[in-house]
């Protein structure tokens, strides 16, 4: 299954407004005095587990290629022996695949 950068970037845009709107939620909450003693005396940072899982996909995602040089080659010998054939068949179905995800996405 291919994975598209607008997919990707959808995805990445939802789980950034999912954080903040947990944040604001924390944030918009009266706390009592003793609360905001004890957060005063102990502030600390963490990281979670998921914000790590979303730097490194993130740092992944920066590392991938936009254009994949193997794939581009071999298409090319293909193309220049007179042996690329793709139906229309399968270039129909290919897009109407891709416009499905991209809306459901």
């Amino acid at each position: 299954m291919i994975i598209s950068n607008n997919q990707i970037e959808r995805v990445l845009q939802s789980y950034i407004k999912q954080v903040s709107s947990k944040k604001s939620e924390v944030a918009g909450e009266p706390r009592k005095k003793d609360e905001v003693a004890s957060v005063e005396r102990s502030d600390k940072v963490s990281i979670t587990r998921k914000s790590e899982e979303f730097q490194k996909a993130m740092e992944l995602y920066s590392k991938l290629p936009d254009i994949r040089e193997k794939k581009v080659e071999e298409a090319k010998e293909r193309i220049e022996k007179g042996s690329y054939e793709v139906s229309s068949r399968e270039i129909a179905e290919k897009i109407i695949y891709r416009s499905v995800v991209d809306k459901v996405v």
